[in-house]
């Protein structure tokens, strides 16, 4: 089935970009909403929300106030709100607001709480 992008991110100047599965990114990036990874990414991304699917991975740093990791991430996050799903497998430096670990998650990381006020 082929995806078909959704243009209302055109009007509220709020996007959603999906990377597929077998799409590879290397490099830093901005976006100024939501950023759905279903293949690999290596290097910084920075966006509104990240979600890192089951079939997704990423190497680096990512910067977001949402960060879901349902899959595989190595590197730093930097996060208000981060959640990790059972199937996620990280390892690196996790610094957060809010931290959601679910039971089952492979986590390797130093994690560090955020005051509120200074995010």
């Amino acid at each position: 089935m082929d995806h078909v992008p959704d243009v209302s991110c055109l009007q509220s100047r709020q996007c959603a970009v999906t990377f597929c599965s077998g799409a590879k990114l290397s490099g830093d990036l901005t976006v100024p909403g939501l950023f759905e990874l279903f293949g690999h990414a290596d290097g910084k991304i920075t966006a509104d929300t990240i979600l890192i699917e089951q079939s997704g991975s990423a190497v680096g740093d990512l910067r977001a106030d949402i960060i879901v990791i349902k899959g595989r991430f190595e590197g730093r996050i930097i996060g208000r709100a981060v959640t990790l799903h059972a199937s996620a497998q990280l390892s690196g430096e996790i610094s957060y607001v809010t931290l959601k670990i679910d039971s089952g998650a492979d986590v390797n990381c130093t994690c560090s709480r955020q005051d509120p006020s200074e995010t």
